[in-house]
């Protein structure tokens, strides 16, 4: 991934997310839930879904790459739809085997997820137009 503004924009959407992360947390504390677990499954949430959408970029980099050197656009968003179907079930796999077999909160670890969809949205909001 050679692209600077790909690279700034996934450091932008995770600290956006891990902003976000805090405010869940700072809630939890407020309606008295904070516990190690609730930290714990904040951080496991984040980290999972800094991961997924690092992957994601790295994807979607990769196929405009392939487009722009003379491959079929329709096949390369045919191997994104497929990389995001694999990542889906990846994520899947790693909650269903982490949160079955560790004391982590399911609802703090699955929020950032969520939050990551707003970081992205609330990013692209802000985002210059020379930076497109």
């Amino acid at each position: 991934m050679q692209n600077k503004a790909a690279i700034n924009q996934i450091l932008r959407v995770s600290l956006a997310a891990l902003i976000l992360t805090g405010a869940m947390l700072a809630v939890y504390a407020l309606i008295g839930r904070l516990t190690v677990n609730v930290i714990g499954g904040a951080l496991f949430g984040y980290v999972m879904s800094v991961a997924n959408f690092f992957a994601l970029s790295v994807t979607v980099s990769r196929a405009a790459d392939r487009v722009q050197a003379g491959e079929s656009p329709a096949s390369c968003a045919g191997s994104v739809r497929v990389s995001s179907a694999v990542r889906l079930i990846v994520l899947l796999v790693i909650y269903f085997i982490v949160l079955k077999f560790s004391p982590l909160d399911p609802l703090a670890s699955v929020i950032p997820l969520l939050l990551m969809q707003i970081a992205i949205r609330v990013t692209e909001f802000f985002r210059k137009e020379d930076e497109s």
